[in-house]
């Protein structure tokens, strides 16, 4: 049979060899179809494998992804727990989603929910957490490549993790934009604005 001849018998008048080389083109032997072994950098799939292969310097390049859950421990309420999450907490303002809260256009029309939120959370009233610290020695290891973070908090920068090594997916409080010129405001104005009251001042 031909390579790529759709099963139709071969009709060349080449040799047995020949024929047989064409056979093997189209139907290669098991053994090259294995992918390389190689040994597994993780001894287990839990802390205690993860600490082993960082303290044994088989990490290099470590990327963290962060969630709300890192903040929790330092009095941060994370958004969806019923009671007792920042969405239950804004529910006296009858949005019309929780997700309302961050929309530039209700946000217009009414931002106090905004406000209250950006007071809740403004930098300076919470502590890093051990794991904010934990981000911080990979990178005074030198073995930190990014920190991916939802959090607005700006909890990994008041831990001392360079900003150059921050993506905050949804944003923080370390910079500032005016909505309708695209001006930059510094981060001090916007502070005063914000615990000034509902609207702003």
């Amino acid at each position: 049979y031909q390579p790529g001849g759709e099963g139709r018998p071969s009709h060349s008048t080449a040799g047995p060899d020949s024929q047989a080389a064409c056979v093997s083109m189209a139907e290669p032997a098991s053994d090259s179809l294995a992918l390389p072994q190689h040994p597994p950098v993780l001894s287990s799939f839990d802390l205690e494998g993860v600490a082993v292969a960082i303290n044994q310097g088989r990490c290099k390049n470590i990327i963290v992804m962060a969630g709300a859950g890192i903040s929790v421990s330092a009095g941060i309420p994370d958004f969806r727990t019923p009671g007792t999450g920042l969405y239950d907490n804004l529910a006296k303002y009858n949005l019309p989603e929780p997700t309302a809260v961050f929309d530039i256009n209700f946000f217009r029309d009414n931002p106090a929910p905004f406000y209250q939120l950006a007071r809740e959370l403004f930098p300076g009233q919470y502590q890093p957490t051990p794991t904010h610290n934990f981000i911080r020695l990979l990178h005074d290891r030198g073995i930190l490549l990014r920190c991916f973070t939802q959090n607005i908090d700006s909890l990994e920068a008041e831990a001392g993790i360079p900003k150059d090594k921050i993506v905050a997916a949804h944003g923080n409080f370390d910079s500032a934009t005016c909505i309708d010129t695209g001006e930059k405001v510094p981060i001090d104005e916007v502070r005063a604005a914000i615990m000034a009251g509902a609207d702003g001042g």
